[in-house]
């Protein structure tokens, strides 16, 4: 009988970072499901489409995508005036402010 080797999975900076985008990207889309018409909710979803198009398009390059997910949760503030309510500020646009700082002072393993 052989035995099974564990892999453990290697928690770094970066796979914690892709794993907050991804679950920052939930909730932002839970806003759109309010929405009765499909064209409301793809529009309510253009935040989610913008963040999951710059985790795709920059998932081997993390200083890239950290760059753009600071610059992305700045522009939520200016969008989405998140700056006139504390909790709206924390909440929409210092996650991914935050999952920028993650991404762009993260150590990729394969370079």
């Amino acid at each position: 009988m052989k035995k099974k080797k564990n892999k453990k999975i290697k928690v770094t900076q970066l796979n914690i970072a892709r794993e907050l985008i991804i679950g920052y990207m939930l909730l932002i889309t839970l806003f759109s499901f309010d929405v009765k018409t499909l064209t409301g909710f793809l529009i309510h979803s253009i935040p989610t489409i913008i963040f999951l198009g710059t985790l795709i398009l920059f998932w081997k390059k993390p200083k890239i995508a950290g760059i753009l997910f600071a610059l992305e949760g700045l522009g939520t503030i200016i969008v989405f005036n998140t700056y006139r309510d504390l909790f709206v500020l924390w909440v929409i646009s210092f996650v991914p402010i935050l999952i920028g700082l993650l991404f762009f002072f993260s150590k990729n393993p394969k370079h």
